[in-house]
Formats: structure tokens, C-alpha cells, sequence
């Protein structure tokens, strides 16, 4: 198996993209709810860093065993990746847990210090072995409408060779080595296109050979588009009332919405070929 995966078009029902949830998943209940997901026909398909600094980041995880629930890989996920011996052996060192402390991953440092040694290889083992499903790319449907999900940014302008990168690499591979090849490492750590969309650079450029590709990773007070690339994480995790979780109804045209902690309720409408229309609503 590689770390691309695809979905076929979903003729039953309809495909979430959600921004990163860091184990908020209470704020994802009620956001499905709100849009009436119907889990034995709709599916959502998360941009990664599914964990840390949240309330529940083990249930929120454990949402890849659902069939309704994909995820690609996120820096965090791949961060708790790099320490899999340390933390399975129990040997982290002070440095290593700053790091995971840094992160927001306490809720796993809390398990590591005061679980016993069965209860503890159990749970890292369930964690990894989770995480290890996870792919760095997904790609929901084909041809002209087809979306793209990654975490941060795509290493080359071009979809397919993207993907003919992540093919070369065997998923088992990838997620027991400590490293990260570095032709692939911006799909989870690159910040390079978002910095420039913030600088008002390549606004009309497009990633080829896909019709959208949708990101997270990088916190923004709404959604942001450039060219067919969108950027969704609206920090679910932080408690502001201007954060929030953004959601993307898959279609033809683009629903985003946003569910500010403020009760505000923001949606946008993206067409490849026009200016987002937008509107806005206060929930009681």
C-alpha cells in the first residue's frame, strides 16, 4: 500500500472536508449535525492532525475505524510517528518530550507516565497502528471534478506527479522511519504557498491536473482561496470567539463553512471560474 489513496464518487450521498480538528470532537458532532450528515451515506474526509492540544484526541483518531471517516496525514500525527520506539520502549528523552509537549500531546504524555506496562503497549500500539493507515494524499472522484485533500502544501504544481512521488513509497515504510524523505516533507510541514498567499503572491496559480485541492494546517480567521488551492483550518482548537471549524460540501461548486465558537455561522460558495459569494448568520 502507498500513501496516496482514492475515493470513488460517492453516487449515495455526500463528502465532507473538515479543517483540523485536534481532538475536538464534540465541535465535530455538533458541526455534522448542524449539516445533517447521515453517516450510512455521507463521508467525511478530514485534512489531518486529528490529534493534540484538543480535549480528545484518542476518540477523534479512533474516528478511522469508522467507514464513513478518512483522514490524510498531518505534521502531528507524523511528529508522534518519529518517536514510535521511544515512546513504545518508554525511553523518551527530555528533549524529545518537550517536543511532544510543545505539540499539545499531554494527553499521551499523561498515559505514558501512569499506565501499567500492558495497559500502556496497548494503547501506543492501537495509536500507531492507526496512525499507519493514514496516506499523505487523497483524492476524492476523477476526472474534471476531482478534489484533492493534503495537509499543508504540495511539493509540485502538477497532481499527478505528486502523486507518482507518494507511489514510490511504501506506507509501512514511511511510518517506521524517523526521517522524512525531503521531496515529500511539504505535504506535511510546508508552509511556502500559504506564506506567499498571505503576501498577496500567485493568487490566480493552480495546482494541474485536479480541480481543487484543499489544505489545513495553517490557522487562518476564514477560509482563503488561491487559484483552485484552499485553505480551511479556522483553529478548532483555540478558544477565541473568531475559531472555529470549517467544513467544505463536495460539489461542483464549493460550500465552505465556517462554525465560529462566537455561534456565527459563516458559508462561502467557490466556483472555479467566479468570485465566492458569501453569507453570513448569527445562531441562536
Amino acid at each position: 500500500m502507498t500513501l496516496f489513496k482514492q475515493l470513488l464518487i460517492n453516487s449515495g450521498g455526500r463528502d465532507f472536508v473538515v479543517g483540523d480538528l485536534h481532538g475536538n470532537l464534540t465541535r465535530l458532532e455538533k458541526v455534522l449535525e448542524y449539516h445533517q450528515f447521515k453517516p450510512d451515506r455521507d463521508r467525511v474526509i478530514s485534512v489531518g492532525d486529528l490529534i493534540d492540544r484538543g480535549t480528545d484526541s484518542m476518540n477523534t483518531l479512533r474516528l478511522l475505524s469508522e467507514p464513513w471517516f478518512f483522514s490524510v496525514a498531518g505534521n502531528h500525527e507524523r511528529l508522534l510517528s518519529q518517536y514510535r520506539q521511544a515512546l513504545t520502549q518508554r525511553q523518551l528523552d527530555p528533549s524529545a518530550r518537550k517536543r511532544l509537549e510543545a505539540a499539545g500531546a499531554q494527553w499521551l504524555l499523561d498515559g505514558y507516565d501512569s499506565l501499567n506496562e500492558d495497559k500502556w503497549a496497548d494503547l501506543i500500539t492501537e495509536i500507531m497502528n492507526l496512525i499507519g493507515q493514514m496516506p499523505l494524499m487523497i483524492q476524492i472522484g476523477n476526472g474534471a471534478n476531482a478534489v484533492g485533500v493534503v495537509h499543508a502544501e504540495l511539493p509540485d504544481w502538477d497532481w499527478n506527479r505528486n502523486v507518482a512521488r507518494l507511489e514510490r513509497i511504501k506506507k509501512v515504510k514511511f511510518w517506521d522511519q524517523p526521517r522524512d524523505d525531503p521531496s515529500i516533507e511539504p505535504i506535511l510541514w510546508g508552509r511556502t504557498q500559504f506564506q506567499s498567499l498571505m503576501r498577496g503572491e500567485h493568487r490566480d496559480r493552480t495546482i494541474s491536473g485536479i480541480a481543487w485541492v484543499i489544505y489545513g494546517h495553517s490557522i487562518l480567521s476564514s477560509p482563503r482561496r488561491a487559484g483552485n488551492r484552499i485553505w480551511i483550518d479556522t483553529g478548532a482548537y483555540e478558544n477565541q470567539p473568531d475559531r472555529g471549524l470549517s467544513i467544505v460540501e463536495i460539489a461542483p461548486t464549493l460550500t465552505v463553512t465556517t462554525h465560529f465558537r462566537d455561534l456565527r455561522i459563516r458559508t462561502e460558495r467557490f466556483n472555479l471560474n467566479l468570485q465566492p459569494r458569501f453569507h453570513s448568520v448569527l445562531m441562536s
